[in-house]
């Protein structure tokens, strides 16, 4: 059986290949999983609207991502 880390990272790596513009973060410690823009990552991300994303679950995050990425085509 996987451990829940390699299970964390299989999760991560799957969220990663889905929205490569991402970086992908599972803290351990708390088990709350966050999206941030990799372009983004150097800037005052709290100003920058949808530059980061959270949730409790993998799935919850990748929700949100779809949800954020359907958005900012409709805006295009």
């Amino acid at each position: 059986m996987a451990s829940p880390r390699a299970g964390a990272e299989a999760q991560k790596a799957a969220l990663r290949q889905e929205f490569g513009g991402w970086t992908i973060i599972c803290t351990s410690d708390t088990g709350r999983w966050w999206a941030t823009r990799a372009s983004l990552v150097s800037e005052d991300l709290s100003r920058v609207e949808g530059a980061t994303l959270d949730a409790d679950t993998a799935e919850g995050l990748r929700l949100k991502l779809r949800e954020h990425s359907r958005a900012e085509a409709a805006r295009r």
